[in-house]
């Protein structure tokens, strides 16, 4: 199952798509596929965030695994949240243009 995600450009992002790329190349989407993991200084505020987002399971002392389902939904409500501000932006940006284009 491929991730799709759009392209991060925040800190907290990039941080999230490198710790969730390291586990989906190491295969630990699965609670029987574990992997012992502990984050770089640097990912050490996004790796928390994923775990209280229950994206990163914990399956005992220092084993984690990537909820595949769970990061969809979290990536899915963030997208519902943007799009009415998106649409918005949008619609004003064509009547700004559309005014331009007339008064032209």
């Amino acid at each position: 199952m491929a991730v799709v995600e759009s392209v991060p450009i925040t800190k907290f992002a990039r941080g999230r798509r490198r710790i969730v790329d390291h586990f989906c190349a190491e295969h630990a989407i699965t609670p029987l596929s574990t992997i012992l993991y502990t984050p770089p200084a640097e990912l050490k505020p996004v790796f928390d965030k994923l775990i209280a987002q229950r994206v990163i399971r914990r399956e005992g002392q220092g084993y984690y695994w990537l909820d595949l389902r769970a990061h969809d939904a979290v990536i899915a409500h963030h997208r519902r949240k943007r799009a009415p501000v998106l649409i918005a932006v949008s619609v004003a940006l064509a009547l700004v243009l559309t005014t331009f284009f007339y008064v032209g």
